[in-house]
């Protein structure tokens, strides 16, 4: 009777992550977004989260937590209890950028959180009131050159890819004087733009083809190894700077301990999503590519940006502390 009672308890144990993942959610879910509205981040995680609902039938609330390049939300999720009730959609800027950046973070991107799935990935757009002399970054580096000191670009944030974009044209090109106006969020930074306060912008593409495709701003370059099917007449910033490449990444992570039931759960709730049609033909006009790789195809490439952006950051002699 003893042992037999036993073989029941352990049975109960081994099938308890599998019920709680068959139930799960069970109430709604929190998803963090770690930039202000506006941006690719907030746009994506709305969507996700919507898409996530009606196949949960739960409520899935975006909440932004925005500052210090995205650290504060990413640190919010790392030190919340790890039931799958508060998620990251992380944007790759607090994960594998920061960590370079600032001298200490309050979380280990590696140890402290789950990679879960990577939903998404595209470049940038550098962007420029249509009053902007020039028309491409190769006479961007020119008129800098002939004016230094003068000309200022806005960014979503000190230390964020929009920063380190420019950053990284200046270390690439060289002998280049900017003024960096940082911003609370694209939002604030694109608003400035259009009044033609500040000339220049870098804005993840998703947010940008608004822009330029209505004529309100021009595009100067975008920020892949080569040019976006979505803006197929704006040249890549690799055509004038051999080399460059700054691509943007968004996906789900969890604090670390997240049961793996409730990870595969979310896992392949969102990767059908992005394989349906209708979504994929959205991430086509939005000019981002569907990633949707597996925990720990995420987890590798999480390692590889890190070691990456370690070296952009060094050359770019960027530092926030």
């Amino acid at each position: 009777m003893f042992l037999r009672t036993l073989f029941v308890l352990a049975l109960a144990a081994a099938a308890a992550p599998a019920a709680w993942a068959q139930v799960w959610p069970a109430k709604s879910v929190r998803v963090i977004v770690t930039f202000p509205p506006g941006g690719t981040p907030d746009i994506y995680g709305r969507i996700m989260a919507a898409e996530l609902s009606k196949t949960w039938n739960q409520p899935v609330v975006v909440e932004n937590r925005s500052g210090a390049g995205g650290t504060i939300g990413t640190d919010y999720v790392a030190k919340s209890a790890p039931d799958g009730y508060t998620l990251l959609f992380a944007a790759d800027a607090s994960i594998t950028i920061a960590p370079h950046l600032y001298s200490k973070i309050p979380y280990d991107p590696v140890r402290d959180l789950a990679p879960i799935v990577n939903v998404t990935a595209g470049p940038f757009v550098l962007m420029a009131n249509t009053a902007f002399p020039a028309s491409n970054v190769k006479e961007l580096i020119a008129l800098v050159r002939a004016q230094p000191g003068k000309i200022s670009y806005a960014s979503s944030g000190a230390g964020g890819q929009q920063h380190l974009a420019m950053e990284s044209i200046r270390a690439m090109a060289g002998n280049m004087d900017m003024i960096h106006i940082p911003y609370k969020g694209f939002g604030q930074g694109i608003a400035d733009v259009l009044a033609n306060q500040v000339p220049l912008i870098f804005g993840g593409i998703t947010a940008s083809i608004q822009f330029t495709q209505s004529g309100k701003l021009k595009a100067l370059g975008v920020t892949g190894p080569k040019r976006s099917k979505a803006l197929p007449n704006v040249p890549a910033i690799a055509e004038t700077l051999p080399g460059f490449d700054i691509t943007a990444w968004y996906g789900f992570m969890g604090p670390a301990g997240t049961p793996r039931e409730i990870v595969n759960k979310l896992h392949d709730d969102s990767v059908a999503i992005v394989r349906r049609p209708d979504f994929l033909a959205r991430l086509d006009k939005d000019g981002i590519d569907p990633v949707a790789n597996t925990p720990e195809e995420f987890a590798a490439q999480i390692k590889t940006d890190l070691a990456r952006w370690a070296v952009i950051v060094k050359a770019a002699g960027a530092r926030l502390d």
